[in-house]
């Protein structure tokens, strides 16, 4: 019997919504139940974390190399940088722990970098 192709969706396959996704699945856990102080803050940064893999997504489909494609991959640059600056106001207000912060921290950076060069293309 022929081993059957897994399917799936171009985006599944780009290293940056992986990254991304696993952002969010680590984050998620603490959105779902932050401290009553931090549940707006909370939510927007559940906000800028969903826009990211959407439209991270979204973008994958348009066609290469077109302003269309770019404007959605700079659209989820912008969400991961106000995820990432949602994460720090929580840190700073010491309602999320640093070391959860720090790591999200880095990834987001790596996000913010691959989704840079891929607008520009």
């Amino acid at each position: 019997m022929e081993k059957r192709e897994e399917r799936g969706f171009d985006y599944e396959r780009l290293f940056v919504y992986r990254l991304a996704r696993e952002v969010l699945r680590r984050l998620c856990r603490w959105t779902a139940r932050p401290p009553r102080k931090a549940a707006g803050l909370a939510d927007h940064l559940d906000r800028a974390l969903d826009s990211v893999l959407l439209n991270i997504a979204e973008g994958s489909g348009k066609e290469p190399g077109s302003a269309d494609r770019s404007r959605f991959y700079r659209i989820a640059l912008g969400s991961a940088k106000e995820a990432a600056s949602a994460l720090e106001v929580l840190a700073i207000r010491g309602l999320v722990a640093p070391e959860v912060a720090s790591a999200a921290r880095e990834d987001l950076i790596s996000v913010a970098a691959m989704l840079h060069r891929m607008a520009e293309r």
